[in-house]
């Protein structure tokens, strides 16, 4: 990871400042309180945030309403770029806005999403999400205040720290869930234990059901053969009352026909009434019949009839010929009169156009005299022959009435004769029919006599379907006895195997119980004892070897930075340092400030080596940031300090100090200044960032 570029915008000091990282040592140089200790802040404001616990009017420029943070690094080939604002409310300063850019892509999210983003981008193990940024504080950037903290904490507090920074805690956290785990198993095996406390005595029980099923089946055969039999013998009685009531249904149906009998004859004798009834009617009318039809008397006055008829439709016609004449004359006259009248008043004819003469006039009413004359003759002779007509009409209509009334006389003696004829041949047809009646009715006596033996014998069979349908019943009430029984003990039976196979169910499950209770005992105790013990013995060795590994590590810095043969350091158990002159222990409170803060810095070194070959994916090996890593350093402490910065061995370090000496051996400076309440780069930094690149 390289860092490229910083923006602060109202961050502590800094009113707007862009700082630029170029590769290389880099020493912030300047006073104390110029504003060099704000610039790691805000770097590690812009990677993770507010911390848990930190207040975030500590990093908001007093006075503001907010502020911004953009940081751009370079990891992994990526360039990204961090933006992050702060935004002040009456009560408190809150994170406003974060986003991260990656290549060009933005993201803006969740303060969690994009803190999961850059955890990934720097490799660091996604545990460290939801806490605060331990292992960034350990290997690349600790404040000044807290190089010594980790020295004086104490020692168990110390221990869980490297255990939680080095991944060394996870085999504590074993530990403690395993004895959670064996606790859990303790109360699981005793539940367990509970559960199958009545296991012997469920297994008795079920031999005993088992042989109750045996018994009851053996005694199920006897019901049933007793129910086939009960069954039996009430069929038989069935049958025999089904047979008996198909005889009565017998008797009742010849019952039935002896009714229908009774009334066929009542209407035989009934029609014989009728018919000799009939029969008296019949002879009182053919008595009362006197003269017979002749038919050539009435054929004789149907041809007068007709005769009349055609003489009437024959002068009706002449009546009609000569009545119109008369119309037709007297039509004649009227219009000859007409005539007559117009010719008295002409004077010119309308033919000729010339004028009608005297006499003229005079030829033409002769004409018209003598044409009346003629037509008023005609028509009295005209006139009398309809009166002779008439009369002669009148003559043939009263004698054509007096024909139609002979022949509707000889109608009704004709239509009595044919009665006659039919009431002769229906009292031949009635006097056969009464004799056929009799015979029936004679018949119809013999039929009910046989008949009523018949019912006589089948009424015998009421009382015997009596005494069946008595037995019947006791014998269906012996059945469902049978039935009953029966079905009683069979749901005895289903419900012993039901019972039978919840018990064996239980059984079953009881036995599982039984071998988990085995498994989850050998559990137990492996767990308790073996798995614990081996847990603890690899925990040992690790811890050992990390140990061993760490303390030379811290040995060899810290003899960078003190000269040899004055003190020695080695680390105890709880990874404590202990100092040593002469071989006698002394306390760390003794140590004069510059061999404290040696003490610190090459802890410190030692842990960031340590983490850094253990955790190898993490992406921030190469940057190193030190916070006044030289307070109360000697002259010589100070020249030592060269090599233990070449020894560092990072392609990008930050230093903050106000030391000149260490301007010396660094490849970048960048000073710091402050007027008034605002912290700003000086003007000529560029210049001489410059010249430091060009030294050879």
């Amino acid at each position: 990871m390289k860092l490229k570029k910083l923006s602060l915008k109202n961050i502590r000091s800094y009113k707007e400042e862009e700082i630029i990282f170029p590769e290389g040592s880099i020493l912030l140089a300047g006073d104390i309180g110029s504003g060099k200790t704000s610039i790691l802040l805000a770097l590690e404001y812009s990677l993770f945030g507010l911390q848990p616990g930190q207040r975030g009017a500590s990093l908001l420029r007093n006075g503001t309403a907010g502020g911004e943070v953009s940081l751009e690094f370079e990891i992994d080939g990526k360039k990204v770029i961090i933006e992050r604002k702060l935004k002040r409310s009456h009560k408190s300063v809150t994170n406003e806005y974060a986003s991260i850019k990656i290549d060009n892509e933005r993201i803006e999210a969740s303060l969690t999403e994009i803190k999961i983003k850059i955890l990934e981008l720097m490799g660091y193990p996604q545990e460290f999400i939801k806490k605060n940024n331990l292992l960034y504080r350990y290997t690349v950037y600790t404040p000044q205040e807290h190089m010594k903290q980790i020295i004086l904490e104490d020692p168990e507090v110390r221990l869980n720290v490297l255990r939680h920074i080095l991944g060394i805690d996870k085999y504590k956290r074993v530990r403690e869930n395993l004895t959670v785990f064996i606790n859990k198993l303790k109360e699981e095996s005793k539940i367990l234990q509970g559960e199958i406390k009545s296991l012997d005595d469920e297994k008795a029980k079920l031999q005993v059901k088992k042989s109750a099923i045996k018994v009851l089946e053996e005694e199920i055969i006897i019901k049933v053969k007793e129910l086939e039999e009960k069954t039996f013998l009430r069929k038989n009685l069935e049958l025999d009352a089904s047979n008996l009531e198909i005889m009565l249904k017998e008797k009742i149906y010849l019952e039935k026909e002896v009714e229908k009998t009774k009334i066929m004859i009542s209407n035989k004798y009934d029609n014989i009434s009728t018919i000799e009834q009939e029969t008296k009617e019949i002879e009182k009318s053919i008595s009362e019949i006197g003269e017979l039809f002749n038919e050539e008397e009435y054929q004789a006055i149907i041809k007068s009839l007709e005769n009349k008829i055609q003489r009437i439709d024959s002068i009706s016609s002449n009546y009609a010929h000569l009545a119109g004449e008369i119309n037709s004359l007297e039509k004649q006259k009227q219009e000859t009169l007409a005539k007559r009248e117009r010719v008295l008043k002409i004077q010119m004819c309308p033919t000729c156009l010339q004028d009608v003469s005297e006499t003229h006039k005079h030829n033409i009413l002769n004409e018209t005299e003598n044409i009346i004359g003629k037509a008023k003759s005609r028509v009295i002779a005209l006139e009398s022959e309809l009166v002779i007509i008439s009369k002669e009409m009148d003559k043939l209509k009263i004698e054509k009435k007096y024909l139609e009334n002979q022949k509707t006389a000889k109608e009704l003696l004709k239509s009595k004769t044919e009665y006659l004829e039919r009431a002769k041949k229906r009292k031949e047809m009635l006097s056969k029919s009464s004799e056929n009646i009799l015979k029936d009715i004679s018949l119809l006596e013999k039929h009910l006599q046989v008949l009523k033996e018949k019912i006589f014998e089948l009424s015998k069979y009421n009382n015997l379907l009596k005494l069946k349908k008595e037995d019947l019943v006791l014998a269906l009430q012996e059945e469902r006895k049978a039935d009953i029984s029966l079905a009683e003990i069979k749901k005895e039976i289903e419900l012993l195997k039901k019972d039978i196979v919840s018990r064996e169910e239980s059984i079953t499950a009881k036995e599982l119980i039984k071998k988990n209770l085995a498994y989850i005992s050998e559990l137990h105790d492996w767990l308790s004892v073996s798995f614990l013990e081996l847990i603890q013995f690899i925990e040992r060795n690790v811890l050992l070897k990390l140990r061993q590994e760490f303390s030379r590590v811290f040995s060899k810095w810290f003899h960078m930075l003190v000269p040899a043969g004055s003190l020695n350091v080695r680390l105890d158990e709880s990874f404590s340092p202990i100092i040593l002159h002469k071989d006698i222990e002394m306390e760390y409170s003794f140590l004069s400030g510059g061999e404290r803060t040696a003490v610190a810095l090459a802890y410190r070194l030692a842990l960031n080596q340590i983490i850094n070959s253990m955790l190898s994916k993490i992406k921030t090996k190469d940057l190193v940031i030190l916070d006044e890593p030289t307070d109360g350093f000697s002259e010589p402490q100070l020249e030592k300090m060269r090599e233990v910065l070449n020894e560092l061995n990072v392609s990008q370090l930050v230093i903050v100090s106000h030391e000149r000496k260490i301007e010396s051996f660094m490849d970048n400076i960048l000073r710091i200044r402050k007027i008034g309440d605002i912290s700003s780069l000086e003007p000529n930094n560029t210049l001489e960032t410059f010249l430091q690149e060009a030294k050879p």
